[in-house]
């Protein structure tokens, strides 16, 4: 759209805030001035992107705070909008989704073990109850037909700080990644 009277716009949008808007732009959030705006639909979608760009390619390397979601973004859909049971279920359910479809059932059905510990394998910063929940609510939802609810997960969730919550969420990504490498050396897909 062009107009002649640039001056009557009240403010001109910066780079990100464009970005926001634009429906087509993976860009989640922007800062207009002292507000930090999240989009956390677009927050979702850019989960499920480098989830199903890790599958592709398992050697890519994925950063969750440059790749996935800014911390910002996470602590917003966490504390803000109260949707992390949300955003837990959504890595999951896009896991059993994208690992279904590639993979034979029994391998992607085969629980992970109690001794695949994410602190020992990527160095992750994580508190052991936090790894045994996203253990146990990935195990539990490849084992299921069905998505899972986010009122599920938020069972699950319960008693947790806002910092925990996040902390299940990257461990759960953490663990889909796990779960992808090893099902690519068993099937030979490497």
């Amino acid at each position: 759209m062009t107009t002649d009277h640039d001056d009557l716009l009240p403010l001109r949008l910066d780079r990100e805030t464009q970005e926001l808007l634009d429906p087509h732009h993976h860009r989640a959030s922007a800062r207009l001035g002292d507000r930090f705006v999240v989009d956390p639909g677009q927050v979702l979608e850019n989960v499920a992107m480098a989830m199903e760009r890790l599958d592709l390619d398992i050697s890519t390397p994925v950063s969750i705070e440059e790749d996935v979601a800014t911390l910002d973004e996470l602590v917003a859909m966490v504390e803000h909008f109260d949707r992390g049971p949300e955003l837990v279920a959504h890595v999951l359910n896009t896991a059993a989704r994208v690992m279904n479809a590639r993979y034979p059932a029994e391998l992607v059905r085969h629980p992970l073990p109690p001794d695949c510990d994410l602190r020992r394998l990527f160095h992750a910063d994580v508190d052991e109850r936090c790894q045994d929940i996203a253990r146990a609510v990935f195990n539990r939802r490849l084992a299921e037909n069905a998505d899972v609810r986010d009122t599920e997960i938020a069972v699950d969730l319960d008693g947790l700080s806002s910092q925990q919550r996040i902390e299940v969420f990257m461990a759960v990504f953490f663990l889909y990644g796990t779960k992808i490498g090893a099902l690519q050396n068993r099937t030979g897909l490497r």
